[in-house]
Formats: C-alpha cells, sequence, structure tokens
C-alpha cells in the first residue's frame, strides 16, 4: 500500500478516530495479508467495542458484528472520497516518509513514529508541562510514608 518491495505491495490496515469533523488520533499496522484474523486483531487493539465503526465493503470485516455491532459499511469511492479524512491522514504519511527518510526498508518503526508524533500533536501543554499538572492532581504523599513503604518494599522482611 505504502511501499514496494520486490515488486509486491506491503498491506497496512489504518484506523482513525475523528472528534468534531477532525482526526485526532490514527493507528497503522503492517499485516500478511487482509484476512479477518488480521483486520479483527488490529480493531481490537485500537477500538473499543461500543463507538460507530466505519469501514469499506472488504469482506475481511464480515463476520466481526459481534464484537463490534452496527458498524457502518460504505464503499470507499473514487480514490476512497468516502473516506475523505483516512486518505488525507494517508497522504500525509506517505509525504512524510517519502520527504524525511526518502525509503524505508522496515515500514512499521515509521508507522510507530508517525502515529506517536500525530497524536500527541494536539496536546496544547509540552511534556514537562504535562507533567507538572499531573504531579500536582496528585494527593500529597508525606516524605515520612515515602521512606516508610520504600524499606518495607526493599527488605520485606522489615515490619514496622
Amino acid at each position: 500500500m505504502f511501499c514496494r518491495k520486490e515488486g509486491k505491495k506491503r498491506i497496512v490496515v489504518v484506523g482513525i478516530e475523528k472528534v468534531r469533523g477532525g482526526v485526532s488520533r490514527w493507528y497503522g499496522r503492517v499485516i500478511e495479508s487482509a484476512s479477518k484474523a488480521n483486520l479483527g486483531s488490529f480493531m481490537r487493539d485500537h477500538i473499543a467495542a461500543d463507538p460507530l465503526v466505519k469501514t469499506d465493503c472488504w469482506t475481511g470485516y464480515k463476520g466481526m458484528e459481534n464484537e463490534f455491532p452496527n458498524p457502518v459499511r460504505e464503499k470507499s469511492g473514487k480514490k476512497g472520497e468516502n473516506f475523505g479524512a483516512m486518505h488525507r491522514v494517508i497522504r500525509m504519511f506517505k509525504a512524510w516518509v517519502r520527504g524525511t527518510h526518502h525509503s524505508v526498508v522496515a515500514l512499521q518503526p515509521y508507522i510507530n513514529e508517525y502515529t506517536y508524533r500525530l497524536n500527541r500533536q494536539l496536546m496544547n501543554e509540552v511534556v514537562f508541562e504535562n507533567l507538572v499538572v499531573r504531579i500536582l492532581a496528585q494527593v500529597p504523599y508525606p516524605y515520612k510514608v515515602f521512606i516508610k513503604h520504600l524499606i518495607q518494599f526493599s527488605n520485606p522482611v522489615f515490619k514496622s
């Protein structure tokens, strides 16, 4: 789908999460075949059982109604017009790989890096600010209690 190796295309399954009309997250995985087993594994790893799931009419999705009830199936249309947001993210990924790395040997690490970058771009705080916000949201943990637990953890024979 994205790259060629010895004249054969690699198959990549892609899923996006849309919030308020825009893409908030993307996930991708290189798979051996577009079978029900491979697609189901990807969907179980990245999709909760209750949300609206929209797929194309690929036969590999048939039989997953038990795990993902009421899926919406649509034909992709010409050049994927019914899945515009997904195809836009795929084009951005391909442009990023070509522009930054020029060629790809192992595709999955690049998908993982792009997933990390895209899924965190919407965070308003930088990492340090996010860490400080999380620390301040916790209840105080006094130093004496911390040391007591540390001693007990490092020496299980110790009785308080």
